[in-house]
């Protein structure tokens, strides 16, 4: 047995799999949840905002988790239905949830009919969701990510106070389903 050939194999076989490791560890996304982010939620507790360093200001859900909104539903039609809310619960309110603002936000809440009869709460007419793959307060992985379900291209953005849609380097990745 050629024992450089099997160890020049073995260490290529390592390096490959050092690589895989670091390319897993880097598709994870921003899960940054640093001690400088600060929560901050309404009276009501339906919406609030985190700041989360290097990123901005976030709104969120009650529980702290980032809200998004997507290209394809800009006009206000919901397309994100059956598979999509498996990966993008939506932000389930009714009339009488609705924030009459938020510290910091300068847009309007409402609510929205979903296709399956539920509503949906609404920032400036745009549908508001979380995602799934979120890991809690501080993560927003689905900023920047695109996906495809039934036919609809999703683009999608976390909401921030400023009104922007900021995509980070780290974020982003893509599913068809």
């Amino acid at each position: 047995m050629n024992t450089s050939l099997h160890t020049g194999s073995r260490r290529l076989r390592l390096i490959g799999v050092a690589a895989a490791a670091l390319l897993a560890l880097s598709a994870c996304g921003s899960d940054d949840s640093s001690s400088g982010d600060t929560a901050t939620q309404t009276t009501d507790g339906i919406v609030g905002t985190l700041e989360i360093s290097d990123f901005g200001t976030v709104l969120t859900d009650a529980d702290g988790n980032t809200l998004y909104t997507t290209d394809a539903e800009a006009d206000g039609t919901i397309h994100c239905v059956d598979g999509c809310e498996d990966f993008w619960p939506p932000v389930a309110a009714t009339s009488s949830d609705v924030p009459s603002g938020v510290s910091g936000v300068s847009g309007t809440f409402a609510v929205a009919d979903r296709p399956d009869g539920s509503q949906q709460l609404t920032l400036d007419g745009k549908p508001l969701y979380t995602f799934s793959e979120d890991s809690g307060p501080g993560s927003f992985t689905g900023d920047g990510f695109e996906d495809d379900f039934q036919g609809t291209h999703f683009v999608w953005h976390a909401v921030t106070t400023d009104g922007s849609a900021p995509s980070s380097s780290d974020t982003g990745g893509g599913y068809t389903y």
